[in-house]
C-alpha cells in the first residue's frame, strides 16, 4: 500500500469536541453525556465542562444530556475535526401533590398490636382540661377500659386493676409520682410531649414489673 493510502485511512476520523454550559448562568455541566447513536459511541464531559469524542467521518445525530435538563439533538457533519459548543435549559417538571403521613392509614386495623391505644398531642390538646392546663394523664382517662381513682388524684385504673400495677414511662424511664399539688396538675409539659401509647393487656416482653397497664409518653425530639 502507498503513502498516499495510508494518509487517507489516517483522515478518516475526526474529532468533535466543545463545551457543554447552563444556558441560563454559563456554568459548565460536569459529566453531560455526548451520544452519538449511529456509531454507539459516546463520551461525558469533565471538570471543566469539556468533551472530545472520535469517531469516523460522516453526518450523525449527536445528542448532549444531563440529568435535570432537557436532551438537545443536532444533526452534525463531520468531515473534519469541529468544536461544537452546546448549552443545555433546565427541565420543568410540576410534580402532583405529595402527602407524607408517619403510618399507614389502615395502620389501626392492620397492625398486631392489641389492647393499644396510641394518642398523639394534638388530639389531647383538644380535650377540655382543668384551669385550661392540658393533662396528659386525665385525657387518657376517656379512652376505653381506664377509669379515674377519685376526686383530687390523677392516678387511673385499668381494667380493674389499681394504680399501682400501672407503668408510667418517660422516654423509657420510669415515672413513680405522676402528679404534683394534690393531682391538680400533672409532671408532664404537653408543649413537649410528642404522644402517649397505652397498653392495656398482652404487654411486650420489654416490659415488666406491672400487671395493668404501660403508659409510654414520649418527648419530642430536637428543640422545642
Amino acid at each position: 500500500m502507498s503513502l498516499q493510502g495510508f494518509a487517507l485511512l489516517a483522515q478518516s476520523k475526526v474529532t468533535i469536541s466543545g463545551y457543554v454550559k447552563d444556558i441560563e448562568n454559563g456554568e459548565a455541566l460536569i459529566g453531560a453525556t455526548v451520544y452519538v447513536k449511529e456509531v454507539g459511541a459516546g463520551t461525558a464531559t469533565n471538570v471543566y465542562g469539556f468533551y472530545s469524542l472520535t469517531v469516523p467521518t460522516g453526518s450523525y445525530q449527536v445528542d448532549f444530556g444531563y440529568v435535570g435538563y432537557d436532551t438537545k439533538s443536532q444533526t452534525i457533519n463531520l468531515d473534519a475535526d469541529k468544536r461544537v459548543d452546546v448549552e443545555l435549559s433546565a427541565t420543568t417538571t410540576e410534580l402532583q401533590e405529595v402527602v407524607i403521613t408517619g403510618e399507614s392509614t389502615d395502620a389501626n386495623v392492620s397492625s398486631v398490636e392489641m389492647s393499644t391505644e396510641k394518642v398523639d398531642i394534638k388530639t389531647i390538646k383538644k380535650i377540655p382540661a382543668f384551669m385550661g392546663e392540658t393533662d396528659v394523664l386525665r385525657s387518657i382517662q376517656l379512652l376505653p377500659g381506664v377509669s379515674s381513682v377519685g376526686e383530687g388524684s390523677s392516678g387511673f385504673n385499668v381494667r380493674g386493676g389499681n394504680v399501682g400495677q400501672n407503668l408510667v414511662l418517660l422516654d423509657d424511664a420510669p415515672v413513680y409520682n405522676s402528679s404534683h399539688l394534690f393531682g391538680f396538675f400533672s409532671v408532664f409539659n404537653p408543649d413537649a410531649v410528642k404522644d402517649v401509647t397505652l397498653i392495656k393487656g398482652a404487654m411486650p416482653a420489654n416490659y415488666g414489673g406491672r400487671l395493668a397497664s404501660i403508659l409510654d409518653v414520649r418527648m419530642n425530639e430536637g428543640e422545642l
